[in-house]
């Protein structure tokens, strides 16, 4: 039990239970509702939850739970990430209309409208972990999701105090570095909005001229990679010159997109330098709404160590106790066979795999190429089997193949192991229902593209031989142990001591280390796919900004 609900406990039972009772024939008899009477206060306010509402305020008529700042700012911080993030028709207005009662000094208003939001965003993050692929990688919130459960209500509405429920509200958010530099560079983002600019169309390398010179230092001001006093600097120059100190710029700018750094302005970078300040917030959001799910869903608390890919930027890193001690490049699933997001346990490492295929890629690449080319089995090494209970090879030779087809092809596939075969020297075993793993690969040059979705879902790890020796010496292994298994000819695993957390993730926005706010490109479309029908609203309407004192609160309660 939470320390929030031994806490209540001792409140009045009485007072509770009415409290409890109220709420749940509400719910019951009371749906979920958006309504707009004009003769009823409550309805007025075009409230999601009005019942659940007219409830809490009339169980609790001389409480006023938005008279503390704290947590005013707090629930406003928590709220406006959904606003921002875009994933829902109605928060947008919802958070507008919360921002106008916040102006007009109407916090009888503001009350209503914040319990209300607050109930939805309740609902949100206790559905969140089974929910939040849907939510944050699909549709967004498309339809209406319910009131929060009745004991999730009673935690804050009848909290013992104000530090009870802010410390309840501060707990629903990831306390993590990565999550507070976020917020802090959205925020700085958001609060310089520069001027907007035309798209720069143009190329541009050092050296040469650059007719959009103006422009181009336009769009790097809008994303935040120039201030204005260098923009005035580096416009004083040659009018026309792609300075070094411009390019200088442009290499740090590609480094914070995942871009070849070269200086050199091309289509990519031109992708980059033509987001809109409006789209670079929307996509901070939408990722620490992601940070907020990972945190909810995967990061189990207390495991020491753990691996996490993050597709989009084509990394693998494993952490032990909070710090990162190994990372390599990897190579993810084609946008048609998409890695999917999941979480699984590295439990053993197997050595010189052979490959059983599966039947899909059997079927769609590698039976196309031996009706075009007889001799590609014995080219790749590939064996035939009646199936997989059985050792009994075929021979190709007996197989009439002028009757086989792609989809009539009876038999199993399996590709002797050595340095190449697809699955290369090393295969990391993560059980899991997608039969998802890690392993090696021959095809190392690929690991020098920019873009590295080759794979059919299984993730190909560019250092897969340290990774092995690594994994190895976790678990109490020597080198002379890893050598020795390494070497030998035939199919060997190992189990390893130390079972390592696996997990899967999609960040297309994240701070680096040097505190700047890193952008990937969104290599499955899943950030475009949660835009609600708000899209092209203007977001600066939100406004953020600091909030009205305490005593403000107080003086304009004690009026109404």
């Amino acid at each position: 039990m939470n320390v929030f609900a031994i806490r209540y406990r001792a409140m009045n039972r009485s007072r509770k239970y009415f409290f409890y009772f109220s709420l749940i024939c509400l719910i019951k008899f009371f749906p979920v509702q958006t309504s707009s009477a004009a003769d009823n206060e409550t309805d007025s306010l075009n409230l999601t939850y009005p019942a659940l509402i007219d409830a809490i305020y009339q169980n609790q008529p001389e409480q006023h739970f938005w008279q503390e700042e704290s947590l005013r700012n707090e629930l406003e911080k928590q709220i406006v990430l959904l606003a921002l993030a875009d994933i829902n028709d109605d928060i947008f207005y919802s958070y507008q209309a919360l921002k106008k009662a916040d102006q007009q000094n109407n916090w009888q208003r503001y009350e209503r409208l914040a319990s209300d939001l607050l109930l939805f965003y309740l609902s949100y993050t206790e559905q969140l972990p089974l929910k939040g692929r849907y939510w944050l990688f699909s549709k967004g919130i498309k339809n209406n999701i319910g009131a929060p459960s009745d004991s999730t209500i009673d935690t804050f509405f009848n909290a013992s105090s104000d530090p009870a429920r802010l410390e309840y509200l501060q707990s629903l958010s990831p306390r993590t570095s990565q999550y507070t530099h976020l917020y802090n560079n959205l925020l700085e983002f958001y609060l310089n909005k520069n001027a907007s600019a035309a798209k720069f169309t143009a190329s541009a390398k050092e050296g040469k001229q650059l007719k959009q010179k103006d422009l181009l230092l336009s769009r790097l001001q809008i994303s935040g990679d120039i201030s204005a006093k260098m923009k005035r600097y580096i416009e004083s120059e040659d009018k026309k010159l792609y300075s070094p100190e411009l390019r200088d710029i442009i290499i740090s700018f590609q480094n914070r997109h995942g871009l070849k750094a070269d200086g050199i302005v091309g289509k990519n970078t031109r992708y980059w330098l033509n987001l809109s300040h409006q789209e670079r917030l929307r996509l901070m959001a939408l990722n620490m709404l992601r940070m907020q799910f990972w945190t909810a869903r995967l990061w189990a608390i207390n495991k020491p160590r753990f691996v996490f890919v993050n597709i989009p930027d084509y990394t693998m890193e494993y952490w032990e106790f909070d710090e990162k001690v190994f990372e390599s490049k990897v190579i993810v699933g084609r946008t048609d066979r998409k890695t999917p997001l999941f979480a699984a346990k590295l439990d053993s490492i197997v050595f010189n795999p052979e490959w059983r295929v599966p039947n899909s890629i059997m079927r769609k690449d590698i039976i196309p190429e031996v009706l075009a080319n007889k001799d590609y089995l014995e080219q790749h090494q590939y064996e035939i089997l009646t199936n997989w209970k059985t050792e009994d090879v075929i021979d190709p030779e007996l197989i009439d193949w002028n009757w086989i087809t792609a989809d009539n092809f009876p038999y199993k596939l399996r590709q002797k192991p050595g340095k190449n075969n697809a699955l290369g020297l090393y295969k990391f075993n993560t059980p899991n229902r997608y039969t998802i793993y890690l392993h090696d690969t021959p095809a190392k040059h690929l690991f020098e593209n920019q873009t590295r979705t080759y794979s059919s879902g299984c993730i190909r790890v560019q250092k897969a031989a340290q990774f092995a020796q690594m994994l190895m010496d976790k678990s109490g292994f020597s080198y002379q142990d890893y050598e020795r298994h390494h070497y030998q000819q035939r199919t060997n695993v190992v189990s390893l001591k130390n079972i390592i957390p696996v997990y899967t993730i999609y960040q297309t926005v994240w701070v680096d280390k040097w505190g700047a706010t890193q952008f990937r490109k969104d290599i499955y479309n899943y950030d475009n796919l949660t835009r609600s029908k708000n899209f092209n609203k203007n977001f600066y309407s939100l406004q953020l900004e600091k909030k009205p004192t305490v005593q403000q609160v107080t003086k304009t309660i004690e009026e109404y």
